[in-house]
């Protein structure tokens, strides 16, 4: 029986050897290993930090981007409401200008040029329907004694009194306009009869009656009204409203405070009217 080789012997240092080198390579290659994972785990950790850097820049951007849309929508919208203002200013003061051009800058009634539109309105209607209307040529009885009296600002105050009282006895479908001074025209879209007209003018005259508390002074003044009627008396607006003041100055001459239908008698008697009337 043979026997094993002594440990000294080079077999056996040889095996040793040969046991030790593999060990080595075994670690070196774990070590390789956790080398390949370390690196591994750091180009993870790149790739990570480059996908949060990027979502990153992802919501910066579609922030910024609706920041500025909404800079952009809120500047769109101050922009339109400006544009809108300024047209609305611009209608506004074309209205201004439309209502001074047509109103009596005293008591707001409308002006001459105003009555005259309506008058020729309701001559048009009035003669497509069949109907008649009524002028009357109003003015105020002494005006000038109370304006030479207590002042042209009480006068004014007297005026603007006497506008709100007429346009109180009168129908929304009706006009009452200043002519200038203390003389006002009312119109009457459609009557009957001249006794409409004549009812309407007992009401101004007893609604003028009452005192008109100006500044402290108990006013009263009375009316002189004139009446023509369409197409009894006239037949376009010029000579209504002619006759209707040549009315009105007879209802003055006999004293005042009364009312006189336009007859064509009138002008025969008719007389130069005296200047008395004061226009602001």
């Amino acid at each position: 029986m043979e026997s094993s080789p002594p440990p000294s012997s080079p077999s056996a240092l040889g095996a040793r050897e040969t046991v030790v080198l593999a060990r080595e390579e075994a670690a070196d290659r774990r070590e390789e290993a956790a080398d390949r994972r370390e690196d591994a785990a750091d180009l993870r950790d790149t790739a990570a930090d480059e996908r949060e850097a990027t979502n990153r820049a992802a919501t910066q951007h579609r922030a910024n981007k609706e920041s500025h849309l909404r800079e952009a929508n809120e500047q769109l919208v101050v922009t339109a409401v400006h544009a809108q203002t300024m047209v609305e200013a611009a209608e506004h003061a074309t209205l201004q200008m439309s209502f001074k051009a047509e109103r009596d800058f005293l008591t707001g009634l409308p002006n001459r040029a105003l009555l005259t539109d309506r008058l020729a309105q309701s001559i048009a209607l009035a003669i497509r329907h069949g109907k008649r209307l009524a002028v009357l040529y109003v003015d105020l009885d002494n005006f000038k004694d109370i304006n030479d009296s207590f002042g042209h600002s009480v006068g004014d105050q007297l005026l603007q009194s006497a506008a709100k009282r007429l346009q109180q006895c009168i129908r929304h479908s009706d006009t009452v306009s200043r002519q200038g001074g203390d003389e006002f025209v009312v119109l009457l879209s459609e009557v009957e009869s001249a006794h409409d007209a004549a009812r309407v003018s007992e009401k101004l005259i007893k609604a003028m009656a009452k005192p008109h508390l100006v500044a402290d002074h108990p006013l009263t003044v009375t009316l002189s009204i004139g009446i023509c009627l369409f197409p009894d008396d006239a037949g376009d607006a010029e000579t209504i409203l002619t006759n209707a003041d040549t009315a009105m100055y007879h209802a003055k001459r006999v004293g005042g405070n009364n009312y006189k239908r336009f007859t064509p008698d009138m002008n025969a008697t008719s007389v130069e009217r005296p200047t008395l009337h004061v226009v602001r």
